[in-house]
């Protein structure tokens, strides 16, 4: 038994995979042992340089692919071993196999495990109350997603459509930072990148229109903690681009659309006062220029900002510009995937499943 690679092969249909002078040098490196080590392990994982000694039953339990992939029959003789246990290669990330290891070890009943498996130094991979960060969260996807481990990338999409929605309601009562992951610089772009790469369709419209708000991130990417930069690829930046032009001229057609009427309504009882206002709103909303954080404005936020010019405008006014900003902010989260070039909410989640 040599390899994982989200299925199985028998060992006599396996072609020798050429290899760099690099790729040998690394394997000549002796492997290093992680911390999730058990000493009854039945098991011994290898990915990259470092090697996990866990149980056989609980990654069979788990995983239809590891079930598949133990199912195989090998020859006792030419196995390699260590520790007197099987060898398994995997073609991960030894950070991506770790927090798969970590939270199959959280899903299982931690009394059955007493006695005989010491968890001592390993730390919880994720909390469901508390946010993670990101690398355990990609993991969770990838390696949920890779092995069928359901429960591990449902656990994850959970916490990716919590910060974006999917519903207007849902959207509005977000805080104005991450609450399920642990933020750090360039972790909007990140997201995007592993949706992308793990067919998440349903957080993108929400996630693009995030990322429209600061221009000059998009298009030159946000700078992570370790100096690294985090950028979306160049089609998606071209998508946000657009979307960004679309909802700027939507702002006038939908939101605030009621900035032409006010002032002019057959009810308004101050129509000088209110044209008035109108006018200072206008130039509020369009002077210098229009920014795209206004697209989704709840009625409360920018009437509190441009609270002496709304202040001024009469009951009947007033009443008809908060109405009609609610109905023009409904309607542009609606149509919010197709500015953006994407299929509708509904068929986004269907793709999502």
């Amino acid at each position: 038994m040599t390899t994982a690679n989200g299925g199985s092969s028998s060992p006599g249909s396996r072609k020798r995979r050429r290899v760099s002078v690099d790729e040998d040098e690394r394997e000549a490196i002796p492997p290093t042992r992680s911390s999730i080590w058990f000493d009854d392990g039945s098991i011994v994982l290898q990915a990259e340089n470092v090697q996990f000694k866990v149980h056989r039953t609980i990654l069979t339990r788990h995983s239809v692919i590891f079930r598949d992939t133990f199912g195989v029959p090998h020859p006792t003789h030419s196995e390699p071993t260590v520790d007197g246990c099987p060898l398994l290669h995997l073609t991960d990330a030894a950070e991506d196999v770790k927090h798969l290891l970590l939270a199959l070890y959280d899903k299982y009943d931690a009394q059955s495990l007493q006695g005989s498996l010491c968890l001592t130094g390993m730390r919880r991979c994720y909390n469901p109350r508390e946010a993670v960060e990101f690398n355990v969260l990609a993991a969770m996807i990838r390696m949920g997603r890779k092995y069928e481990i359901d429960y591990l990338r449902e656990e994850a999409l959970v916490r990716l459509t919590t910060e974006f929605p999917t519903t207007l309601t849902e959207w509005d009562k977000l805080p104005h930072f991450y609450t399920q992951i642990v933020h750090q610089n360039g972790i909007l772009f990140d997201i995007i990148n592993l949706a992308l790469q793990n067919d998440i369709k349903s957080i993108l419209p929400a996630a693009y229109y995030l990322c429209i708000q600061e221009l000059d991130d998009l298009l030159f990417g946000s700078k992570r903690e370790d100096g690294s930069t985090a950028k979306v690829p160049p089609e998606i930046q071209l998508v946000c681009v657009m979307g960004r032009e679309k909802l700027l001229r939507a702002q006038a057609e939908h939101p605030y659309k009621w900035v032409e009427s006010v002032g002019s309504l057959d009810k308004c009882c101050q129509h000088n006062r209110c044209l008035d206002a109108a006018h200072n709103i206008t130039k509020t909303l369009w002077i210098p220029m229009p920014e795209p954080a206004r697209t989704l404005e709840k009625w409360d936020e920018f009437s509190t900002i441009a609270s002496t010019y709304v202040k001024a405008l009469c009951t009947q006014c007033m009443a008809h510009a908060r109405i009609s900003h609610e109905e023009g902010r409904e309607y542009l989260w609606e149509y919010l995937p197709s500015y953006f070039g994407l299929p509708p909410w509904e068929e986004l989640k269907n793709l999502d499943e």
